[in-house]
Order: structure tokens, then sequence, then C-alpha cells
């Protein structure tokens, strides 16, 4: 599927810098990159993810997803904030 997405200068020169050391294409070090942080850098279950990115696209839920954003952090007290 097809997709846009905006990254930052340095971050993409530095994303096709490392793929190019890989011998792969940017699109296949990105998707390898997307994978590994979903299964191996949150603990968040994959259908959590995936209900807040059906979620992020309508405005309402947008709001309601920032509200709860915050009210997580907010609450939070030994760890770290996890990145989602």
């Amino acid at each position: 599927m097809a997709t846009t997405v905006h990254l930052p200068q340095q971050l993409l020169q530095t994303v096709d810098e490392r793929a190019s050391e890989l011998s792969m294409s940017r699109n296949r070090y990105i998707i390898l990159a997307l994978e590994k942080a979903i299964t191996e850098q949150t603990d968040w279950s994959s259908d959590f993810l995936d209900e807040l990115v059906v979620a992020a696209d309508d405005k309402q839920s947008q709001q309601l997803l920032m509200e709860m954003t915050e009210a997580i952090r907010s609450h939070r007290s030994r760890k770290a904030h996890p990145e989602l």
C-alpha cells in the first residue's frame, strides 16, 4: 500500500546512508525498522496499536487520543513514558 510520510531532511539522509550501507532500498530499510519498532520496542499490544491507527484518522478520535495520552503521562510516576 502506498503512503506518504514526511521526515526531517537529516533523518531521511541518515536513513538513505544506512540503507545504502546495507545494500537495500530506502523502502525496505524503513519497513524493517518499523517492523522492529513495533515488535521489539513497545510494550503495547499490536491490537491496541492497530486501534490507535484507525482512531487517528478521525478528528474526534484524535482529540480523545490526545486526552488519553496526556492522562496516561500525568499519572505515571515510576517509569519513563512509553513511546507510541
